[in-house]
């Protein structure tokens, strides 16, 4: 039974759901509907007031549209526990997950320790405190958070020599602190996997896996769709 899922970019930059289209690819019997917050949504997610402003903002548009009903899964595309993970899944008992907890999910079964690569700059806490909730607490397999120092739009439509030479360094980072398996911690990363493993060679380090929370969460919700039709 053909199935469909809902990925959501809770921003309002189109670019940044346009660089999901080429990367994630539909599971077999599953077809891909994106969806970009209209504004005001912020253009970017970058603290915890812009992810609440958003979601409301979300929330309202998809419940107005029939958007629930019109779909078997939801994918927030956002690297946070995002709130309106919570608003739909409030709203129906079909799978809903974020890119956060998909890429955390599938690295804890593909290495010893992972890491982060994260947007903008400085440490973040917000991150680092949603890790360890999601986790029930500290965790040896927790490596932390580098920032990359880029923001999520310019991720998309900055400078790509720029772009890739601090993912090369920040991947470097990483693997320094002991990470065998890296996600790549913001929407805005899709497809840059080869630029994190290129990072880590340059640093001296060797293989490493790098996870994609869009790649994790479409398939993690098309399991999770086919599961819950079979057991109706």
């Amino acid at each position: 039974m053909p199935t469909s899922i809902l990925i959501i970019n809770p921003n309002s930059s189109e670019s940044v759901t346009e660089g999901l289209k080429p990367v994630l690819r539909a599971p077999p019997e599953t077809s891909l509907t994106f969806y970009t917050a209209p504004k005001p949504s912020p253009p970017s997610i970058n603290n915890l007031t812009e992810g609440t402003l958003s979601a409301a903002i979300c929330f309202q548009d998809i419940t107005e549209k029939g958007l629930i009903e019109q779909y078997d899964g939801f994918l927030v595309s956002c690297f946070s526990d995002h709130p309106l993970v919570a608003m739909i899944r409030g709203a129906t008992r079909k799978p809903v997950t974020g890119i956060f907890q998909a890429a955390i999910v599938q690295a804890l079964l593909c290495g010893q320790r992972f890491g982060i690569v994260g947007s903008g700059t400085g440490y973040k806490y917000e991150r680092v405190a949603e890790v360890r909730n999601f986790l029930g607490g500290s965790s040896d397999k927790f490596a932390g958070i580098v920032a990359s120092g880029l923001g999520v739009v310019e991720l998309r439509e900055g400078d790509r020599q720029h772009v890739e030479d601090n993912m090369k360094k920040t991947s470097g980072k990483l693997a320094s602190q002991g990470a065998d398996v890296i996600i790549l911690g913001c929407a805005g990363m899709a497809g840059m996997e080869q630029l994190v493993e290129e990072g880590v060679k340059e640093a001296g380090f060797g293989a490493v896996n790098v996870v994609d929370g869009n790649k994790a969460g479409v398939e993690m919700l098309a399991a999770l769709v086919r599961l819950s039709i079979q057991s109706k």
